[in-house]
């Protein structure tokens, strides 16, 4: 890496400027764009390059001062760099750009403020609307991949893209490509156990791992044991689970941003996903998340955050659409995965929808090794009875209920109307200890509420799921 550094220096050097485009001339042909300020653009040059010959794609660097110049029709920035996006994912020449990346802090290249429901006076700023196509009467759905690097200087913004550079620059696949770490913050299990759950959505060649600030629990761990796992043992994905706040996990210091200059895992980047609020990036800020994208060779090269309130139950949907696609081949790019228009529509999940951002290259593709039969630690014998909720969810007509057994057990799961009435029993047989799954077909009910139960000896759990034909 240290070469691709001093190669990167030599190129921005002899690459002062973007390129003279106008903005409004539709014979324009780029698969990416990159947003910037003035300042940014010499840092965002090698980068630029780099999508050229190593992802071929036709990349452009616009800073906001053209912008401005040439999409002037609101008083407010963002609208206008909002109307640019949308201009050049509709009116350019095909194929038009879909993966716009953003480089700057909200204080550099500003965004949207979004109110919390219930308390409207508290904004918080989003780039969700970034990838709304105005042009389009359809506000239910994203056209563009819209990622954001909050670097505050020229030295974060490198320090990202040289880790991107060195990261898409080795065709190898590596072991630790197809691990997944868990850090859950806080004195319960409840974080645990979702871990538990989102591990359970991931293929069977992604190995799981956990490390709980609980001291009760067989997963606890130090900081010294998340160095090992994120240095020497390299994960692919990191999850963040607790009550989180800027700028820790748990709001506690188990991990903070000073802890990070601990990492030194070059070469075996991650990506973060954080289970609370973050706030955006300004100027006069940070958080784990933005300590981690801007470290010199080390930490991540991306990352999901909230950026507002969110409520727990909607936060986890969110992260389970998250899961479910992060190591599926179907979903290539990390703005693939993050968008989640499959989620439902109305009340608190348009909200959160709204204020979950992409800090991250939109078109990064997560590498990992789909040939490798990996058995998954948790797989060997599960702690305690589990019933997780079913996915999809809505769904339509079928989807997945997954379950987890300590012991060997009578199992009985019924499915019942939003009146009680039973409607279809899935399982009622013995089996055996371990994490197990069963499909629910119901192509012949109505669309609305339903129920799934699960008896396994003592145990009795019941969860909530939708159908919407």
């Amino acid at each position: 890496m240290k070469g691709i550094t001093f190669f990167l220096l030599l190129v921005s050097i002899s690459a002062i400027h973007s390129q003279p485009v106008t903005l409004r001339d539709t014979t324009n042909q780029y698969d990416y764009i990159i947003i910037t300020i003035p300042e940014f653009v010499n840092a965002c040059e090698p980068f630029r390059q780099h999508k050229e010959t190593v992802r071929d794609f036709r990349t452009l660097i616009v800073d906001t001062t053209q912008i401005y110049a040439e999409f002037d029709s609101s008083a407010t920035p963002q609208d206008n760099i909002r109307d640019f996006i949308s201009y050049a994912g509709t009116f350019w020449k095909e194929p038009r750009p879909k993966f716009f990346l953003i480089a700057g802090t909200v204080s550099d290249v500003p965004n949207f403020q979004i109110p919390f429901p219930s308390q409207p006076t508290a904004y918080w700023h989003s780039d969700y609307y970034y990838c709304q196509n105005i042009y389009e009467n359809d506000t239910t759905t994203t056209d563009f991949y819209i990622g954001r690097i909050p670097g505050k200087n020229e030295t974060e913004v490198t320090n990202y893209f040289l880790k991107v550079i060195s990261y898409e620059s080795d065709d190898s696949l590596h072991s630790w490509m197809n691990n997944a770490l868990f850090l859950c913050a806080g004195d319960g299990i409840q974080n645990l156990e979702f871990a538990f759950e989102l591990a359970s959505l991931l293929p069977s060649y992604i190995k799981p791992f956990y490390i709980a600030e609980n001291d009760t629990s067989q997963y606890y761990g130090t900081l010294d044991s998340i160095y090992q796992a994120i240095n020497q043992k390299g994960n692919s994905v990191v999850w963040l689970f607790g009550l989180s706040d800027d700028p820790y996990i748990g709001g506690s210091d188990w991990l903070k941003p000073e802890d990070l200059n601990g990492f030194s895992n070059e070469e075996k980047y991650f990506y973060t996903i954080s289970s609370g609020r973050q706030r955006a990036i300004l100027d006069t800020n940070t958080n784990l998340t933005h300590a981690m994208l801007t470290l010199p060779n080390a930490g991540s090269i991306g990352g999901s955050v909230f950026v507002g309130y969110t409520y727990s139950s909607i936060n986890r949907e969110f992260q389970i659409n998250w899961a479910s696609r992060l190591f599926n081949p179907s979903f290539i790019s990390l703005g693939e995965i993050f968008v989640s228009d499959s989620l439902p529509f109305g009340g608190l999940y348009n909200y959160v929808r709204k204020v979950a951002n992409l800090w991250a290259d939109p078109s990064l593709e997560l590498k990992y090794d789909t040939t490798v039969g990996v058995e998954k630690i948790a797989d060997e014998i599960p702690q305690r009875f589990t019933l997780y909720q079913n996915y999809p969810n809505p769904f339509n007509p079928t989807t997945t209920i997954k379950f987890a057994l300590p012991v060997d057990s009578r199992v009985k799961i019924n499915v019942y109307n939003s009146l009680g009435q039973l409607v279809e029993t899935l399982v009622d047989k013995e089996m055996g200890s371990g994490y197990h799954e069963v499909n629910f077909n119901a192509s012949k009910l109505a669309s609305g509420v339903y129920f799934y139960q699960l008896q396994a000896q003592d145990y009795v759990s019941v969860k909530k799921m939708l159908l919407i034909k």
